[in-house]
C-alpha cells in the first residue's frame, strides 16, 4: 500500500500535527503512516493506518509506565476455563539460554524455541514473514496462575495428610 493511498483512505489528510495524522519514515524509500489520536479520556493512541498489519521493532523496547492488553468480558466470547491437561503440559517446554545471532551486544536471552513450544501451544506461536516464528509469552501467565493454583492445592493436601499421619503416630505412643 502506498502513501498515497493511505492517505486517500483518510479523505485526503496529509499527515501533521493538527489532523491527528503522523508519518514516520522508518527506512530508506519505505514509509509507514500512523494514526495519531487523543480520545476525551485523554488517552492518546498511535497506531498503524493499516491496523491488520503487525508493528516490527528490531531492537529493544522500553516503555515508562505499563502495558495493557485489552482483557474485558465485553471483548469476549467462548470463554472456558483452561483444562489441567493443558495447563500440565508446560512441564514438556524445554526452557533455553541463547543469543541473537544479529545481536552485536551479544546479550544472553532466556526463553524457548518457537517451533517446540508451537508443538504444545500452537495457539501461541504465530508465523511472520519469512516463516520467523515468535512466540506470546504474555499468554503464557494464565498457564503458569493455573499451574501455580494446582501447585498450592497439592502441597495443601499433602501437608493435610502429613498432619494427619503425625496425629496417628503420636495417638498411638
Amino acid at each position: 500500500m502506498s502513501l498515497v493511498s493511505t492517505v486517500a483512505n483518510y479523505g485526503g489528510r496529509q499527515p501533521d500535527n493538527f489532523q491527528n495524522i503522523k508519518q514516520f519514515i522508518v527506512g530508506v524509500g519505505s514509509q509507514a503512516v500512523w494514526i495519531y489520536k487523543k480520545l476525551s479520556s485523554g488517552l492518546i493512541v498511535q497506531t498503524p493506518a493499516n491496523s491488520s498489519k503487525p508493528v516490527l521493532i528490531n531492537s529493544d523496547l522500553y516503555v515508562n509506565g505499563s502495558i495493557f492488553n485489552p482483557s474485558d468480558k465485553n471483548l469476549k466470547k467462548n470463554i472456558e476455563p483452561i483444562t489441567d491437561d493443558k495447563c500440565n503440559s508446560i512441564i514438556n517446554l524445554e526452557p533455553v539460554e541463547f543469543n541473537y545471532k544479529d545481536d552485536k551486544l551479544q546479550r544472553k536471552h532466556l526463553g524457548f524455541i518457537a517451533q517446540d513450544v508451537e508443538k504444545i501451544y500452537p495457539e501461541l506461536v504465530i508465523g511472520c514473514q519469512n516463516n520467523i516464528k515468535s512466540i506470546n509469552y504474555s499468554e503464557f501467565i494464565p498457564l503458569l496462575v493455573l499451574k501455580i493454583q494446582n501447585q498450592q492445592k497439592e502441597i495443601h493436601e499433602l501437608k493435610e495428610q502429613i498432619n494427619e499421619l503425625f496425629q496417628t503416630i503420636n495417638s498411638n505412643s
